[in-house]
């Protein structure tokens, strides 16, 4: 029994040690995931651009040339015959709470636009526009054309009358070589983007007024 009892202590002792040698190679220590796996922040620094809004392209395609304020240039197509001219501009420094973005500034400027045809023409803010020396677009700012000293250009203008008013825009402080672009057939010409015989009887190329 005493021979016995001691083989089976051994081979006891053998099993323990055999789970102890394959339990410590088994272990392995935890990786670091923080070396191998960049962060969002990492990402980002590596790609400056995905934190950066880009600047929309303009839907008015770019004029072939440029006029200076207070010519008058004339707009005809089939449907259309206008006279358009820049009187002047000027900054508006807003009224009470109704302030420009910070960084920002009003610039209005001062049109008149003569309907020589045969049909009422009826004009929106979307047939006006501003852009930059970087070719950067900017839209009417419908807030500073609300203020009471702001009259709009916009509306029905029967034939041989005229309509005189001004259109505000909100651009950067240093935004420099501001040009007005004013396409009149703005709606009828991107209706027509996909239909080049039907935009053939329409004038589609806006007019820019260099503002000094």
């Amino acid at each position: 029994m005493n021979h016995v009892s001691r083989k089976l202590t051994s081979w006891t002792a053998t099993l323990t040690l055999l789970a102890l040698v394959t339990a410590c190679s088994s272990t392995k220590p935890p990786q670091d995931t923080t070396k191998s796996t960049p962060t969002s922040t990492q990402s980002s620094s590596r790609n400056p651009s995905a934190q950066e809004s880009s600047v929309q392209p303009s839907a008015v395609p770019l004029p072939k040339s440029t006029h200076n304020m207070g010519d008058v240039v004339s707009i005809k197509d089939k449907n259309l015959s206008l006279q358009f001219k820049v009187n002047g501009i000027r900054e508006h420094p807003g009224k009470g709470v109704i302030q420009p973005s910070s960084g920002h500034k009003w610039i209005v400027v001062s049109t008149t636009i003569a309907n020589k045809g045969q049909e009422a023409k009826t004009l929106s803010v979307v047939s006006f526009e501003l852009m930059d020396s970087q070719n950067n677009p900017y839209e009417v700012a419908l807030l500073a054309g609300a203020l009471e000293d702001v009259k709009s250009p916009t509306g029905s203008i029967q034939p041989g009358d005229q309509r005189r008013g001004e259109v505000a825009f909100e651009v950067p402080e240093r935004a420099q070589g501001l040009k007005l672009l004013f396409q009149p057939n703005r709606d009828a010409c991107e209706a027509l983007a996909g239909q080049p015989k039907a935009a053939e009887t329409v004038n589609c190329e806006p007019v820019a007024i260099k503002l000094k």
